[in-house]
């Protein structure tokens, strides 16, 4: 095969997928290989919802995406995905296959890490598995030298006639490598994630971004899979590479809170020092998430006084057996109640993630969930039902086989599946589930959407009258039920 030289930067090209285009959370994962790219002096670009400012239809989206590709001519795509968008990337890759079989297709992410068979036997030639900066350059390079020694690429998956070829597993980035990494790809993708919105910290209407400030994650919990992706040691991001991106953020996009997305933020107190520190120079209010067993009084007092105004916590059940032997997740009630008592006292607002269902639970353990979400006074609550990912332990306990298309239906909010795979004692988790939401709904709306205290911290911040106008749109269309 002979293709022309990869010299512009549309010969490489990453695309969003156009169903997750309008939420306001983007690719953090995408800008990273970009970037990794830059710094390695090959550009790229990600197409996205520039394309179309108005909330058109999944199969709309996907026209204008080919519509693109065929003017702009690539050489190389790169996919992402999770199992909710199996069905659709398997449609993007079957639109381009048709406009030109040449164009090299990779997809990654989450579910072609845990299960990629499932891509190559779905039209997919190329899998990049686990974390994809360096599998991705060696792809390219491959590419840009017309070698094609795809065995040479650890990490990589890839079809060879009809026969699926696993190369070696790919070794996870230094912590020195990942700090190399200087370039920003920010200016790649649509400037909307930055308007004002309330995806970022929740309820806040904000001008926000997200800081992802370590890799890994050390933890066994059965319902994830984070790190058959990361692994399980800490990679710390340096203070300067992490004041670099905020400085950055601030000076670009006048972004006035961060959302930081890693797994558990909380785990080293240097760290969180340090994080703390640069935070509040810039004058950012900000979130986490973190772990009931990893925070303390002095890491609380601290995260308030740097501008932290809200802390996700995973409680997921309040049966002690169920933490224990289904969740793997180590902690305990006194715990959960401490950090929630703790986060209180420092008018943090929390937020507490309940699961519903999980195998062997009962109506006993369940009434413990529902006594312990009463007891902790959360913020914002979200009940969510147990969902098997392939991949994770959850997966192999409840031990049904989920088809690749059916992996749109694997839904924390309930799905048709839902009772096919539900392995606990408790009958119609979907109406479970809606009846603890609606419980809590009334007290997630006064303390998060409108919440005095959101009013005293905006009032203090630039934008007010488009934050009027964006808050007035925002129940506009609650009410009204439109875009």
């Amino acid at each position: 095969m002979s293709i022309k030289p990869i010299n512009r930067p549309e010969d490489i090209v990453f695309i969003i997928n156009p169903s997750l285009w309008y939420q306001n959370m983007y690719p953090s994962g995408l800008l990273c290989l970009t970037s990794y790219l830059k710094d390695n002096n090959i550009d790229s670009i990600i197409v996205d919802s520039k394309l179309s400012s108005k909330k058109i239809t999944f199969n709309q989206r996907l026209k204008l995406i080919i519509k693109h590709l065929k003017k702009i001519k690539p050489k190389i795509i790169g996919l992402s995905t999770t199992n909710l968008e199996f069905n659709e990337v398997v449609k993007i890759n079957q639109a381009i296959k048709k406009i030109n079989r040449n164009i090299f297709v990779i997809i990654g992410g989450s579910q072609p890490t845990y299960r990629a068979k499932d891509f190559l036997n779905n039209g997919f030639k190329f899998i990049c598995i686990g974390e994809g900066e360096k599998t991705i350059l060696e792809f390219v390079r491959e590419i840009q030298n017309q070698t094609f020694n795809w065995e040479k690429i650890n990490g990589l998956a890839w079809k060879k006639s009809h026969k699926s070829i696993f190369n070696p597993p790919r070794q996870l980035m230094s912590e020195a490598e990942i700090n190399e990494i200087t370039s920003l790809s920010y200016d790649l993708i649509d400037t909307r994630y930055f308007d004002i919105n309330l995806g970022i910290i929740r309820g806040l209407p904000i001008k926000g971004a997200l800081l992802l400030t370590t890799r890994g994650c050390p933890f066994n919990c059965s319902y994830c899979g984070c790190n058959l992706i990361f692994g399980r040691k800490l990679r710390y991001k340096t203070m300067r590479n992490i004041e670099t991106e905020i400085k950055y953020l601030k000076e670009n996009y006048d972004i006035e809170g961060i959302w930081i997305v890693d797994d558990t933020f909380t785990i080293s107190q240097e760290h969180i020092l340090g994080v703390c520190k640069i935070l509040k120079k810039y004058k950012m209010i900000w979130g986490c998430q973190s772990r009931v067993d990893t925070i303390n009084e002095k890491i609380i007092k601290i995260m308030k006084e740097s501008g932290c105004v809200q802390v996700d916590f995973g409680v997921e059940s309040g049966s002690q057996r169920i933490l224990d032997e289904i969740i793997f997740k180590r902690t305990n009630i006194q715990q959960i109640i401490k950090a929630f008592e703790l986060a209180k006292k420092y008018k943090l607002r929390t937020l507490a993630n309940f699961m519903l269902g999980l195998p062997t639970e009962t109506y006993e353990d369940l009434e413990m969930t529902k006594k312990l979400a009463e007891k902790i006074k959360a913020d914002v609550y979200l009940f969510s039902i147990a969902t098997p990912l392939p991949g994770t332990k959850l997966y192999e306990m409840v031990n049904v086989d989920i088809k690749p298309k059916e992996y749109a239906l694997l839904s924390w909010n309930g799905s048709p599946l839902t009772e096919k795979l539900n392995k606990s004692k408790i009958k119609n988790l979907i109406k479970e589930q809606r009846k603890l939401s609606k419980k809590f709904l009334l007290r997630y709306i006064m303390k998060s959407v409108i919440s005095p205290n959101n009013f005293f911290i905006l009032i203090k911040m630039k934008y007010k009258f488009k934050r009027f106008i964006f808050i007035v749109k925002y129940f506009n269309k609650l009410i009204f039920k439109h875009d």
